[in-house]
C-alpha cells in the first residue's frame, strides 16, 4: 500500500476509536455531563492530520505489532495533543479565537468549560493507556513503563514545561537555542513519546529504542519548522488567523532557504534512524517525507 492509502486507513482507525470512547462517556456518565463531553468531541472532532497516533501506529508495524493492538496508546497520545491545542488557546496563554478554521473551544463553549474539556482530555488518556492491561498483549511492567513515558512526555519536563518556557520568556526577540528548547519540549516531547511507546510496549532493547528516540527527536524539530514555514507564507498565523502575541519561531531567526535547508538535514536523520529496520520502516519514511513536503 502506498502513503496516501494506508493513512487514510489508519486515520479512519484512530477516529473510529475516538468515537467508540466518546461513546462510552455518554454511556457510563451522568446524563448532566453531555455538554461537557460534546465540548471534548468538539476539539476532538476539529480536522487535525492525527499525526501523533498514526507515528504510533507506524512503529507499531515497524516492530512488527498490529497496529490495532496499540491503538489504545495512539488515542491517548491523540487526546493529550487536543487538550494542549484547548489550553493553549485560552486568552491567558496564546489567546487565539480560532483553531483549523472554526471557533476555539474557549470561545464556543466559555473558558470554564475549555478548561474542564482539556482536563477530561487529559485524565481520560491515561485510562486509555491503562486499557492496553486488559487486552493482555503486552505485560504489566511494560505498560507501566510506557505510562512513565507518556507523563514524562506530556507533564514537566515536556509539553508543558516547554509551554511554561514559552509563557513566561519576557522578551520579544529569540535567539535559536531558546527555540530550540521550547520546541524541543513543547512540540517534540510527544512527537518523540508518539514513536517511542510501542518500543517501550515490545520491550525494545536500549540500542533499538535510541535510533527510534533519534527519528522522533529529528522528526519533532522538523515538524515545528515545517510549520513556521506554512507560517511564515501566510499573513495570518497558518488556519488560525491573526497571533496576538510574540512567538518564538524560526522564521524570527532564518530565512525560508535557511529554514529548508534545516529541515531537509533534519528530516534525513530520522530517515537514517530507522533504515535499520529496512521495509518495515517504510511508513516511518514516508510521514518524514511528507513533513518534507506538507502544504497544511
Amino acid at each position: 500500500m502506498n502513503f496516501k492509502t494506508y493513512s487514510s486507513e489508519w486515520v479512519a482507525l484512530v477516529d473510529a476509536g475516538i468515537e467508540q470512547s466518546l461513546n462510552h462517556y455518554r454511556k457510563t456518565a451522568s446524563q448532566r455531563f453531555a455538554p461537557l463531553i460534546e465540548a471534548m468531541e468538539y476539539s476532538l472532532s476539529g480536522g487535525g492530520k492525527r499525526f501523533r497516533p498514526m507515528l504510533t501506529l507506524a512503529t507499531a508495524q515497524c516492530l512488527g505489532i498490529d497496529p490495532q493492538e496499540v491503538l489504545p496508546a495512539a488515542l491517548a497520545v491523540e487526546y493529550i495533543h487536543t487538550y494542549s491545542l484547548i489550553h493553549d488557546d485560552l486568552p491567558a496563554l496564546d489567546d487565539d479565537d480560532t483553531r483549523r478554521g472554526k471557533p476555539s473551544s474557549h470561545k464556543k463553549f466559555g473558558e470554564a468549560v475549555a478548561i474542564l474539556a482539556g482536563d477530561a482530555l487529559l485524565t481520560e488518556a491515561f485510562g486509555l493507556l491503562g486499557r492496553l492491561q486488559e487486552q493482555k498483549k503486552f505485560s504489566p511492567a511494560h505498560v507501566l513503563s510506557a505510562l512513565d513515558l507518556l507523563v514524562s512526555a506530556a507533564g514537566v519536563r515536556g509539553l508543558v514545561g516547554g509551554q511554561f518556557i514559552d509563557i513566561t520568556l519576557e522578551q520579544t526577540q529569540f535567539n535559536l537555542p531558546e527555540v530550540e528548547f521550547i520546541h524541543i519540549h513543547k512540540t517534540g516531547a510527544m512527537i518523540v513519546a508518539s514513536v517511542l511507546l510501542p518500543a517501550r510496549l515490545s520491550g525494545l532493547d536500549e540500542k533499538n529504542s535510541l535510533l527510534l528516540k533519534r527519528y522522533g527527536s529529528a522528526l519533532g524539530l522538523a515538524f515545528q519548522i515545517s510549520d513556521d514555514i506554512l507560517d511564515a507564507q501566510s499573513s495570518g498565523r497558518y488556519a488560525r488567523g491573526p497571533r496576538k502575541k510574540a512567538r518564538p519561531a524560526y522564521s524570527e531567526l532564518m530565512n525560508r532557504a535557511e529554514m529548508q535547508d534545516l529541515l531537509d538535514q533534519l528530516i534525513q536523520t530520522a530517515i537514517e534512524s530507522v533504515e535499520p529496520w529496512g521495509d518495515k520502516s517504510q511508513a516511518l519514511r514516508d510521514i518524514a517525507e511528507f513533513i518534507r513536503h506538507r502544504k497544511y
